[in-house]
């Protein structure tokens, strides 16, 4: 890992980007599969990294 906070804070901005938009996806293919249980829980997890985005921003 790098040693430089501002460095580490975009890489994990950059990878909570990377998550939401893949659980995002998880949960579009799970409703078009009607695993609602499943679509329900990526969105809360593409929203939870949409959070943490806006958070470490902040820091920046």
């Amino acid at each position: 890992m790098t040693k430089d906070p501002k460095k580490l804070l975009l890489t994990l901005m950059i990878i909570a980007i990377f998550i939401a938009l893949v659980a995002f996806a998880v949960g579009i293919f799970a409703l078009s599969l009607k695993e609602y249980i499943i679509a329900a829980a990526m969105f809360i997890v593409a929203g939870w990294q949409v959070v943490n985005f806006f958070k470490w921003k902040k820091l920046l």
